[in-house]
C-alpha cells in the first residue's frame, strides 16, 4: 500500500450568459442554461469530445483510493458534465504530462489544480482561481531542528518534478539569504508519496508543497507531521488550457462562477481542504497579485 493511500483512506464570480451567437446547454442540476459557443461546439465536434487530464497522486484535489479516483477536482468533475450537453472523457496521468499535453494539444483541459506561474502563462491560459497554492514545507514532528523558515538553511528538500513546489526554490533561497543562510540540496520527486516517505525514514528534513495538501495531511497524520511557514509569495491554482482557447476558458469561468455565486465551491473547500478561500481574485493571478500580462 503507498503512502498515499495510508495516509488519506480515513480522509475523510460570475453570474450565467446568454447570448444568440451561443448554443444553449441546459443544466440538469439547477434549470439554468450554460453556454457554450458555436466556435466551441465546433471544436469539441472535431474531437467527438472534451478530453480533460487529471492526476492520480495530488490529494485532497484528485488521488485514488481502491483504485477509484476521488477529491475536489472529481466532484467538480462531476458536476460540469451534468451541466454541459457534450461528452467530456477524461485521462487520468502523472503530473509531468499533463501540461505538456494541453500546450501541445493533445488534452483540452487540465483538469487539475495547476498553480499558475509566468513560464506556464507562456503556453497556458487559466481559468479563475479554485484555491490558493501557496507553497509551505511540512516536517518530522520529532525533528526539533527545524523551527522557522530560517532553519531550512542547509537542509535536504523534497520537491515534486516539474511542479509550482520546484518554482518556489528561488523565493526560498532568497529568503534564506536574507537571513544569513543558503539553500541546501534540492531532490526533485514525480510524487509525492515517496517524497513523504523519504521525510519518514530522514532522507530528507522537509517537503515543500502547497498548503492546501499540506493542511489536509498535518490534520490528518498530526503526530507525524508539522506544518511549517509559507516559503513563497502568495499564488493561486485553477485549470488550464491551450493559449488562446478562448472559447473553452469563457464556458469554464463561468461554471466555476455560478459555483462560487451558489457557495458550492466554498462547500467542496470545506470538505477536502479542511480550510476555505473566501477572497480569492475572478481574474488568474501571477505569484505575489501580479496580473498576466
Amino acid at each position: 500500500m503507498t503512502i498515499r493511500r495510508r495516509f488519506f483512506l480515513q480522509a475523510g464570480a460570475g453570474m450565467l450568459l446568454t447570448s444568440a451567437a451561443h448554443g444553449c446547454i441546459q443544466s440538469p442540476q439547477s434549470g439554468s442554461t450554460l453556454k457554450a459557443s458555436n466556435a466551441l461546439l465546433t471544436q469539441i465536434k472535431q474531437r467527438g469530445h472534451l478530453l480533460v487530464a487529471t492526476e492520480d497522486d495530488y490529494p485532497p484535489f484528485e488521488f485514488l483510493v481502491n483504485e477509484k479516483p476521488i477529491g475536489f477536482d472529481h466532484e467538480l468533475l462531476a458536476q460540469l458534465r451534468k451541466t454541459v450537453a457534450f461528452e467530456i472523457r477524461q485521462e487520468i496521468l502523472p503530473w509531468q504530462g499533463i501540461l505538456p499535453g494541453v500546450a501541445d494539444g493533445k488534452y483540452d483541459l487540465a483538469l487539475t489544480a495547476v498553480g499558475i506561474t509566468d513560464d506556464r502563462a507562456k503556453t497556458l491560459d487559466f481559468t479563475m482561481p479554485i484555491a490558493e497554492s501557496t507553497i509551505a514545507y511540512i516536517k518530522r514532528k520529532d525533528d526539533l531542528t527545524i523551527k522557522t523558515l530560517a532553519d531550512l538553511s542547509g537542509k535536504v528538500l523534497g520537491v515534486q518534478q516539474g511542479g509550482v513546489s520546484l518554482a518556489a526554490i528561488p523565493d526560498l533561497a532568497a529568503q534564506l539569504k536574507q537571513q544569513g543562510g543558503t539553500l541546501g540540496q534540492v531532490k526533485q520527486y514525480r510524487g509525492f508519496a515517496q517524497a513523504y516517505q523519504d521525510l519518514l525514514n530522514q532522507q530528507l528534513d522537509a517537503v515543500l508543497h502547497n498548503i492546501v495538501s499540506l493542511s489536509v495531511l498535518v490534520s490528518e497524520k498530526p503526530a507525524i507531521f508539522e506544518l511549517g511557514e509559507r516559503v513563497s509569495r502568495k499564488s493561486y491554482a485553477a485549470w488550464a488550457v491551450k493559449k488562446g482557447n478562448q472559447d473553452l476558458l469563457d464556458l469554464l469561468n463561468r461554471f466555476l462562477g455560478d459555483l462560487r455565486t451558489q457557495g458550492e465551491l466554498k462547500r467542496l473547500q470545506e470538505k477536502w481542504f479542511k480550510i476555505t478561500f473566501a477572497n480569492l481574485p475572478t481574474q488568474p493571478l501571477l505569484p505575489g497579485d501580479r496580473p498576466l500580462s
